[in-house]
């Protein structure tokens, strides 16, 4: 059942999840705790730990900064021009920067 907002015309909204909560609806649209039972082979499965995010930021750092939206956009338009990415950019830049303060280039 879909209901109308009174004052914001045929704008309709969602019903409410919590209204359906002992409703007769069945248990997993309830919002119980348990969860069905897994099939026998994703349990299998799920024994494997596989590894935590991706392989080519294993042992990498994510370094940030607040910038004007004309710098990130001359930068992401340098990246398109020079057809690479901003992170390759920033890269080099950092490693620039590195070596100029007498630091050896590792970014």
């Amino acid at each position: 059942m879909v209901e109308t907002t009174q004052g914001q015309g045929n704008r309709q909204r969602r019903p409410s999840l919590f209204g359906a909560v002992g409703k007769g609806l069945p248990e997993a649209a309830a919002g119980t705790d348990t969860p069905p039972p897994a099939p026998e082979e994703s349990r299998q499965t799920a024994v494997r730990a596989a590894p935590r995010g991706r392989q080519d930021r294993q042992d990498k750092r994510q370094i940030a900064g607040f910038f004007s939206a004309e710098c990130a956009r001359q930068l992401r338009m340098l990246a398109a021009e020079k057809d690479t990415t901003v992170q390759e950019l920033l890269k080099e830049g950092l490693n620039m920067m590195f070596v100029s303060h007498g630091k050896p280039p590792i970014a």
